[in-house]
């Protein structure tokens, strides 16, 4: 990945020097992956890497390969490396969602003249994939794929939700990927109709299943999410549900393409549930971005005004949720093209599982 490339686009957005701290935007800009460290981007070519000793050597080979970045390696107060940091310059730009007041009290005490809130310069930049991003993403959804076309013989070994949750991590890691920063989501029976349901003690059991998981590869992450129904006798209104939220799912993967809006995405997913009377049972948003961070722009909501462009990369995921009988979600990571999309996640959409 071009990271000097990235540094030198971002500049080009620069009115004065931004000091990036949020980690994600510092991996995106420079590859560094470690839990502490300050990126400040000057708007006339100057930038500075701040880290403490821990990644030093680290630091020390990462900075070689980007163009004009002076390495500060620190131990003691990091406010006082950032005082003189900063010093020089009469205003900085910072990430305002990614300090805290404290943190910018600290700034201010440092000397610097003006302190200027920004949003979204890197994230903007980030919503775009370029090749080697999406090559990751492929990578990780296809872990993903892999694992649930096992899913019967890991479901077989399994006694509890929460063991298949650990089988299913367990083979995408086995396969080359990381485990994601999240448990997965394992949900039998009734426990679907909770859509963040917390893996548990409960039996893995004929019938209902919900699975939503991922996994990372060179930081990106997969999310995909699959209901089937697993042998004993049909519910034939859950089996119902399944059709609508299956044609919902169809629907705004229809609807994602370059121009369109993360409401007209969202509002083809509702028009479907509506239609089946079940659009009051469809509890969260559509979908999100997915890349450096398991949930980022552009979303896909009711309220979203994001218009797709190619190299964006969502989730479509409409959902419905019955109380005290189940739910069922389908989930899937969709690539926006220059003539359409493709869908990284590539697991069938069976009904009756395998």
């Amino acid at each position: 990945m071009n990271h000097a490339q990235r540094i030198s686009d971002l500049r080009s957005d620069l009115e004065h020097p931004l000091l990036v701290t949020s980690l994600p935007n510092i991996r995106y800009l420079t590859g560094f992956t470690g839990s502490n460290a300050y990126l400040l981007v000057g708007h006339d070519g100057e930038a500075v890497f701040v880290t403490d000793g821990r990644y030093g050597e680290v630091a020390t080979r990462l900075v070689s390969t980007l163009d004009d970045v002076e390495l500060v390696v620190y131990s003691g107060a990091v406010r006082n490396v950032l005082a003189d940091v900063l010093r020089p310059f009469g205003r900085v730009g910072l990430e305002a969602s990614h300090v805290s007041w404290d943190f910018v009290r600290e700034v201010r005490n440092s000397g610097v003249a003006e302190l200027v809130p920004t949003s979204g310069l890197v994230e903007g930049r980030r919503m775009v994939k370029d090749v080697d991003e999406v090559e990751a993403l492929r990578a990780a959804a296809a872990a993903g794929d892999a694992a649930f076309s096992d899913l019967e013989s890991l479901a077989a070994t399994a006694a509890t939700e929460r063991e298949l949750g650990w089988a299913l991590v367990d083979h995408m890691r086995r396969g080359g990927a990381e485990q994601a920063g999240w448990e997965p989501i394992v949900a039998v029976g009734p426990h679907a109709a909770r859509p963040h349901h917390r893996a548990g003690t409960g039996d893995v059991r004929p019938g209902l299943l919900l699975l939503d998981y991922g996994c990372v590869v060179d930081g990106y992450h997969s999310d995909m999410t699959r209901t089937v129904w697993r042998g004993g006798q049909v519910d034939t209104e859950m089996e119902r549900v399944y059709q609508a939220v299956l044609e919902a799912n169809l629907a705004g993967i229809a609807a994602a393409t370059p121009g369109a809006t993360g409401h007209d995405v969202d509002a083809a997913c509702r028009e479907v549930l509506r239609s089946y009377g079940l659009e009051v049972h469809f509890i969260h948003s559509t979908g999100h971005g997915v890349g450096l961070e398991i949930h980022e722009d552009p979303r896909a909501a009711k309220e979203s005004d994001h218009v797709l462009e190619p190299g964006n990369v969502i989730t479509v995921e409409p959902g419905v949720y019955l109380e005290g009988r189940g739910g069922v979600r389908i989930e899937d990571m969709v690539l926006i093209t220059d003539d359409g999309n493709e869908v990284l996640t590539t697991s069938p959409k069976e009904w009756m599982a395998a």
